[in-house]
């Protein structure tokens, strides 16, 4: 049985199935436009592959040929598929659906004209069931909003309800997409990020516009790189410890180096290093201060470049 490895352009695809090149070219076609709707396309067809090895004892390719020279019938295929998922999958009907509309496509986009006369008579599969759904309550919203105890949570939740718009697209807002001037406020959402790769605007109500603002605020405070003691007024700054971690120090209590020279027991094995603790305190004290400087220096210039590229890039 002849099969083709995935190639490396289609690593996206993460099985360990063997594909036929007219399926692999079917794909690629298709990942051009979405990747996303390619993956499902993918998958729904490695389960039609699975049903061509099983039933046929061939691979998708030969199965094409022997379609395009007549020896098979494209409906009785789609239609023993359809009694092979019923038999060895639990689907829903809109999952069933859809890898049955998957291999039609996919016969279509190989020059094997299906009629959808004959399709609707000749394929049977379950019918869709269409259910009634209520929209969420506003005082369920409400709550959701109350049980979010972070600002940055409760603010993606208020957009989402308000706007309406998606997952991805929310995530993907940035500062100066909002325009606030206009008379309503409203918010431009980018076309690689919405379903039909269109950009459009949506309008924002009052209480969003005010939650956005308290969270923009927030976001991009002025940030203390040291810690005040309220009782004694001094100031601690960060300090790489000896075993590598933060602590807080005010520059006045006993240095690293001194403090590793006592960790590593030189003190007790050697009495001739007591006398010169005072200049291990002095060198200690000076690597102190100049490792909390750098860190302010690295803190002020490097933290402020930072926020401002995180503005321009999402507000979330």
């Amino acid at each position: 049985m002849l099969k083709t490895q995935v190639s490396d352009q289609n690593k996206f695809f993460k099985t360990n199935i063997y594909n036929s090149e007219s399926l692999m070219k079917f794909i690629k076609g298709v990942s051009i436009r979405n990747k996303n709707t390619a993956k499902q396309y993918y998958s729904r067809l490695t389960v039609f592959e699975k049903f061509v090895n099983k039933e046929y004892e061939i691979n998708i390719d030969k199965l094409i040929q022997k379609l395009k020279s007549k020896e098979y019938d494209p409906y009785d295929i789609l239609n023993d598929f359809c009694v092979f998922l019923q038999n060895n999958y639990n689907l829903s009907s809109v999952s069933f659906r859809d890898k049955i509309v998957t291999v039609k496509t996919f016969f279509e986009y190989n020059d094997i004209e299906i009629s959808p006369r004959k399709f609707k008579l000749k394929v049977r599969f379950p019918k869709a069931v269409l259910r009634h759904k209520e929209a969420v309550d506003k005082e369920d919203i409400i709550k959701i909003l109350n049980g979010c105890s972070d600002l940055r949570l409760k603010t993606y939740v208020m957009l989402l309800a308000a706007t309406g718009c998606r997952a991805v697209e929310a995530l993907s807002i940035r500062v100066k997409d909002l325009d606030f001037e206009s008379n309503p406020a409203k918010l431009r959402i980018r076309g690689q990020y919405t379903k039909t790769k269109v950009d459009r605007y949506v309008f924002l109500t009052k209480e969003v516009i005010e939650q956005i603002k308290i969270w923009i605020d927030y976001k991009y405070r002025k940030r203390r790189i040291c810690y005040k003691d309220k009782e004694t007024g001094e100031n601690y700054f960060p300090v790489i410890d000896i075993d590598g971690k933060y602590t807080l120090s005010n520059l006045t209590t006993k240095p690293i180096l001194y403090n590793y020279f006592l960790k590593l027991n030189l003190l007790e094995a050697n009495p001739w290093y007591k006398p010169l603790s005072d200049v291990w305190n002095s060198i200690g004290s000076l690597l102190t201060f100049i490792q909390t400087l750098a860190f302010s220096v690295f803190a002020f210039f490097y933290g402020k470049n930072y926020y401002r590229k995180r503005k321009e890039k999402s507000t979330f």
